[in-house]
């Protein structure tokens, strides 16, 4: 990596086996489930966005945050789909990118309940992964995650995030209590296709 390193133009498409991403847009702030997702206590409680919980988010701050995204050199964001049925699921992200040292934060939020649990955050993490260390110049990625959230911890590690260390009650819970945050690491030798091994 020499010189200046800048945002390159978004993918017109991440795709992965059951999901796809594509750059967020004005119709995915507009569309309804958006906000019922972002206002959803359920779906929104471990994403560490106390403020979000405490009050309902306005359509006012979720629109000043993509209109962020798009004017940040630093962050790419989009919005995810499970392919088989077309469905506007959630959100993908990488976020604090440093093209300088090749570094990335992944993050992804599953906003339709519905679609829990049906292996689209790993299927659309390892796609994103795979764009990122392929196509750009970046050479690690990190993620991070409060540790009540085992089930989004177990999703990093099975693509091999490596947990490199824990903020030490970081993140309060709704109940005042405190919990440990997870912060987690990965190398291009060390993703792992989730679909590996399979018949």
């Amino acid at each position: 990596m020499d010189g200046v390193v800048t945002k390159p133009e978004a993918a017109p498409q991440i795709r992965g086996r059951i999901s796809h991403a594509v750059r967020f847009a004005e119709r995915h702030l507009r569309d309804p489930a958006y906000a019922g997702w972002m206002r959803d206590p359920e779906v929104v409680r471990t994403l560490n966005l106390p403020g979000y919980l405490a009050a309902p988010v306005s359509m006012a701050e979720l629109e000043a945050y993509w209109r962020r995204m798009e004017a940040s050199e630093n962050d790419l964001f989009f919005a995810l789909y499970h392919s088989p049925d077309a469905r506007f699921v959630g959100t993908l992200k990488a976020g604090h990118i440093d093209w300088h040292a090749g570094i990335a934060d992944i993050g992804i939020m599953i906003g339709a309940r519905d679609y829990w649990g049906r292996g689209i955050a790993g299927d659309a993490i390892h796609a994103l992964c795979r764009h990122l260390f392929d196509e750009t110049d970046l050479r690690r990625l990190t993620a991070g995650s409060m540790a009540v959230n085992g089930a989004m911890i177990a999703v990093f590690e099975k693509l091999g995030f490596r947990e490199e260390g824990r903020l030490r009650a970081q993140d309060r819970l709704e109940d005042g209590s405190f919990c440990d945050h997870a912060l987690l690491g990965c190398f291009p030798d060390e993703l792992v296709d989730p679909a590996a091994g399979e018949a």
